[in-house]
């Protein structure tokens, strides 16, 4: 995925969301849980002091991957053609090229010191994510790939 794809931001802020938050379950396909295995050990390296990392359950509907908290039992992004709430980050994309999207921003943020690095997790990091407005941008453009 491109950075001028409309479905950037949320890549990115999936990423984000992944890599500085604790008691993170990812859910999805099975092929899924070795790259969430590697992207945990990735974090152990680069953030010592971290004791939770992200693990995977098994979703049976390999159409989507959903990014669970077990901290307050939300369901916090969701990747996958069926639009959900609004209190969820929705990438429209299928499971395998969303999550691929989401794996490479995460590895270039890690090693970048995200999220103990100023200023590298992208422009306009320090404001609140707006679910709303990046929906509305989304579904204003014109046509969005995979």
């Amino acid at each position: 995925m491109r950075i001028t794809d409309v479905r950037w931001p949320a890549v990115r802020e999936i990423a984000r969301y992944i890599l500085r938050s604790e008691h993170v379950v990812i859910r999805g396909p099975e092929w899924l849980a070795e790259t969430v295995h590697k992207l945990a050990l990735d974090l152990a390296e680069m953030q010592p002091s971290r004791t939770s990392f992200p693990s995977h359950e098994l979703d049976e509907d390999d159409s989507r991957i959903t990014v669970y908290s077990t901290r307050d039992e939300s369901t916090v992004a969701l990747c996958g053609l069926n639009e959900p709430p609004l209190s969820a980050v929705w990438l429209p994309a299928t499971a395998h090229f969303g999550w691929q999207a989401i794996m490479t921003v995460a590895e270039d943020l890690l090693q970048a010191g995200y999220p103990g690095c100023l200023g590298c997790g992208g422009p306009n990091t320090e404001l609140e994510w707006d679910e709303k407005q990046n929906r509305l941008a989304m579904k204003n453009s014109a046509t969005h790939e995979a």
